[in-house]
């Protein structure tokens, strides 16, 4: 009866340790699954964060060479208006010379006629 009873307590031990490293296995189970969802979380952020800085980076690029470009069109514009207006003042200058060219040469006509 005691051996009965010893065995009985012996495996009741064992049962409690076997339980014991199953919960324990169970445990560090879980705890490594865990740990392995936060890494691929983690990495899953931190692609996304590289993702976003190059969208913004390339974003920006794109928005100085937009600035650049129009700072281009704007001088490009204002050269060929001051171009323009130089133009028409050295026309305008051209108009007024050759009216005075007239004019003394009507004048001398008069007083040649006048000479007669």
């Amino acid at each position: 009866m005691a051996k009965i009873k010893a065995d009985t307590e012996e495996a009741s031990l064992r049962r409690e340790q076997a339980l014991r490293k199953e919960k324990v296995d169970t445990e560090q189970a879980l705890r490594k699954q865990k740990a392995d969802a936060d890494e691929a979380t983690r990495k899953r952020e931190q692609l996304y964060m590289e993702h976003e800085l190059k969208r913004q980076k390339v974003m920006v690029e794109a928005n100085t060479t937009l600035q650049q470009e129009s700072v281009k069109a704007d001088v490009h514009r204002e050269v060929a208006h001051m171009e323009a207006l130089e133009r028409r003042e050295a026309e305008f200058r051209q108009q007024q010379e050759r009216e005075r060219e007239q004019a003394r040469d009507a004048q001398l006509k008069l007083r040649e006629l006048a000479a007669k």
